[in-house]
């Protein structure tokens, strides 16, 4: 089969594969489309139970004197310890800590979105809106969300804020939204969301300010720009998929007044929004979590409720105003005037300064987390009862006034979506649903492969012909290559020795065409890399569109540069002259295709590559060896049985090849002594060269320009993130223990302590300590901080508890 068959028959299976991949994920996803579009309009409330994280470090061989046993062992490493909470609409809850406690690895669970490691076991429960959230593969009920659908719906703004340098903010922005949109949103919604979205987040003055890149001094926007920008992109186009906001460590590395705005911005979408004309409904207020780093007085204040992580446990969950009443009660009181923050982190950290204070504080430690996992639920409750009380009687006087506004009778409001109400505040939700129910979602689609196609290659094109630095870099190199290589090999004649001249000449020509577009290319998509991975991991577009709308908007810059290098070196040299239109064009086409090829390549070690490091070490290595069998060191008659696939796959030497072909043939050089060479063919057949042609060399170019671009194809899907699936807790009897709590049979009564407000359980029969700590500890640890089906509230709101 001639070589050209090859590249079409491959990019035809890959796009068949790809179109059943696509297919097979739609279907897997159709089923959760109910399921998060019936959310109630009063936000959505996470809720996780128990969640546990292992790591398994590799194995090591015992080898101890006196133990005759060479089997391996496992070392684990606990990260997050049987973690429990909630977090609610319109409050903002921050996660404190020390480094190493485990916030980062919390909140990548509550984002479903933590990376799939092999040696990761991840068990426990996730919960939105009291529907279980599940891995698909794992399967699932009717009542059900998928854990691809929640990630979908969470907002997740990372550590990197990576962008596009040459991209303005508003566009950055107006392309997330675009991305975001459905297919019949008009351009002045999107523009409206999007200069919405400016004034939340407090960029309106830079919208129109290039981003830039920090790590090359590049210039742009300021380190807390781009915190807000990383949250902007996350929030931008369709409030429906972004109720829930995480953000992991969004102040790392700013000052304390950049710091204090980003977390203003955070605390800003935790209010409800306006209310909408056309529906009558206002939205709900954002649940917001984010993992805070030393945090000063006024960003701390900023706070609903706090989760503080001691080496992967929890030491408080709850409202930041009970801090110092529940860690006094433990005989650690606050000081006034000290930051909480700091005294949470000083709590929860551990000394390793000596064995003695390590030994000190891990107990406090450990006490701490025991005495929260056993009393915390009560302790929350026990607050929340005086404000339960105010809410089920503010309740109940608003009931009747809303059956008159909704025209319904009171049977009407008897009902929930779980069933029978049990309080007034039940009611009230009900009364709330039923007035703003009947406003249909809309059914239309996400944009498709071709607008996602178009809005990807705009976006390059961007991005490559506004790097104006880099541009010009790569002009003064081509055009001072071309001078140095016109200036060693000015007009070459047709001497014997100056064949040599021209094989160098052309080798060398080959090597650096490869080696600039190879570099170039390996790095700046490692750190493009990231961008598409965090973008894909949302659902914002697929491998293909990202990969051809890349390559349709570098063709021009691509091609430029050989041209130039090319129509330098071609006349300074002195090359060919027989036909020179002709013989030029299959010059400049040569190294141009070669190019391309090379940036394919470029694509591919980066593709593979799991670092930035890495890649940029594999490239070159990769080059040489095709190099090495170029056809210039080695001929290719001569290269071991073993290694002529290499030789098939150097772009070095079909390019190489095709230079020679278009150089040599057809040229004569002056002979003065016998053997010397007399024609150019005589220089083909020396390298094995002679049955080929340049067109034949272009076609194997080809072939490995597009088996690169498939292997990048196929190795940016095979490494596409991939997210760990929670396992099941040990018995669903078990889990069902922390929705529905049954009674003792014995009678017991509770009381509260007026010293340290903790409520206690005292049984009237003679039941031992133990039995009685045995009982109570069956439902305390799969409580959260705010327990289920008992009625509480706060100026705040209202909330749904469960009454132990």
């Amino acid at each position: 089969t001639p070589p050209h068959i090859k590249f079409p028959g491959l990019a035809a299976v890959f796009l068949v594969r790809s179109l059943l991949r696509k297919r097979k994920g739609n279907c897997g996803d159709n089923d959760n489309n109910d399921v998060t579009a019936n959310e109630p309009s009063t936000g959505v409330e996470l809720r996780w139970d128990n969640i546990t994280s292992t790591l398994n470090t590799k194995k090591t061989k015992n080898n101890n004197k006196g133990n005759t046993s060479d089997a391996d062992t496992l070392n684990s490493r606990v990260i997050l310890q049987n973690v429990s909470g909630k977090a609610r609409p319109g409050r903002l809850l921050a996660i404190l800590g020390p480094s190493g406690s485990g916030k980062t690895s919390l909140l990548n669970v509550l984002a479903s979105q933590t990376p799939n490691e092999g040696n990761l076991t991840l068990s426990g429960s996730l919960f939105r809106n009291d529907v279980l959230v599940r891995d698909t593969k794992r399967g699932r009920e009717a009542s059900q969300i998928g854990s691809q659908a929640h990630r979908k719906k969470v907002a997740y703004v990372r550590q990197q804020d990576v962008f596009f340098s040459e991209l303005t903010v508003r566009e950055t922005l107006t392309l997330s939204a675009k991305m975001k949109s459905k297919s019949n949103g008009s351009s002045d919604s999107i523009d409206e969301s999007v200069t919405a979205t400016l004034r939340a987040v407090g960029l309106s003055e830079c919208a129109d300010a290039r981003v830039g890149d920090q790590k090359k001094n590049a210039g742009g926007i300021s380190g807390g720009e781009r915190k807000r920008l990383a949250l902007a992109c996350e929030l931008v186009g369709d409030d429906s998929s972004s109720q829930v906001v995480c953000a992991d460590e969004p102040t790392s590395g700013l000052d304390a007044f950049q710091a204090e705005r980003v977390v203003r911005s955070l605390k800003k979408l935790c209010a409800p929004g306006a209310v909408d004309e056309a529906t009558g409904k206002q939205s709900p207020g954002k649940t917001v979590i984010a993992s805070i780093h030393q945090p000063r007085g006024s960003i701390v204040s900023l706070f609903d409720d706090v989760c503080v992580l001691a080496s992967g446990k929890v030491m408080f969950h709850g409202p930041l105003e009970l801090v110092a009443k529940w860690f006094a009660a433990k005989g650690h009181v606050m000081a006034n005037n000290v930051n909480p923050a700091e005294f949470l982190i000083d709590l929860a950290s551990v000394d390793v300064s000596d064995s003695q204070s390590e030994s000190k504080s891990k107990d406090q430690v450990d006490k701490l987390c025991a005495a929260w996992r056993t009393e915390g639920s009560v302790f929350l409750a026990a607050r929340e009862n005086s404000f339960a009380k105010k809410l089920a009687d503010t309740a109940a006087s608003v009931s009747p006034l809303l059956k008159s506004l909704s025209g319904r009778g009171g049977e009407s409001f008897s009902e929930s979506r779980t069933g029978k109400v049990s309080s007034p505040v039940r009611a009230l939700d009900g009364a709330l649903d039923a007035l703003t129910k009947g406003n249909a979602r809309s059914t239309t689609k996400p944009p498709g492969f071709f607008a996602h196609l178009r809005l990807l290659t705009a976006r390059s094109w961007r991005q490559v012909t506004r790097d104006s630095k880099t541009n010009k870099v790569r002009l003064l190199t081509s055009l001072n290559s071309a001078l140095v290589f016109g200036s060693i090999f000015w007009k070459l004649g047709v001497k014997q020795s100056h064949v040599q001249d021209r094989l160098g000449l052309l080798q060398v020509t080959a090597i650096n065409a490869a080696m600039a577009a190879l570099m170039k290319t390996i790095s700046s998509f490692t750190s493009e890399k990231v961008i598409v991975d965090r973008e894909r991991s949302r659902g914002c577009y697929g491998t293909l569109p990202y990969l051809i709308g890349k390559l349709v908007a570098e063709l021009p810059a691509g091609a430029f540069f050989p041209l130039c290098f090319g129509a330098v070196v071609y006349p300074m040299c002195g090359l060919n002259t027989q036909d020179v239109p002709k013989k030029f064009l299959n010059f400049a086409a040569t190294i141009v295709v070669e190019s391309f090829a090379a940036s394919a390549m470029g694509l591919c070690v980066s593709a593979i590559a799991p670092t930035p490091e890495a890649a940029t070490a594999m490239g070159p290595a990769v080059m040489v060896m095709f190099i090495v069998f170029g056809g210039y060191y080695v001929n290719a008659e001569n290269v071991p049985f073993a290694f002529r696939w290499i030789t098939k796959c150097s772009l070095i030497k079909h390019s190489f090849q095709g230079l020679c072909l278009n150089e040599f043939r057809g040229l004569d050089f002056e002979s003065e002594l016998r053997g010397d060479t007399k024609h150019g063919e005589e220089v083909l057949e020396r390298l094995g060269f002679g049955n080929e042609s340049v067109e034949n060399c272009l076609a194997k170019q080809t072939n490995v320009l597009g088996f690169c671009y498939l292997a990048t194809l196929y190795a940016l899907e095979k490494n596409a993130p991939s997210f760990q699936a929670m396992g099941s807790p040990a018995t669903e009897a078990f889990m069902d223990a922390a929705v529905v709590v049954e009674e003792p049979d014995e009678e017991y009564e509770e009381s509260v302590d007026p010293d340290d407000g903790v409520q206690r359980v005292e049984t009237k029969d003679t039941e031992d300590d133990a039995e009685r700590t045995r009982r109570l500890n069956k439902f305390v640890p799969t409580c959260n901080y705010l327990p289920k089906r008992t009625t509480c509230g706060n100026d705040h709101g209202a909330q749904t508890i469960d009454a132990p």
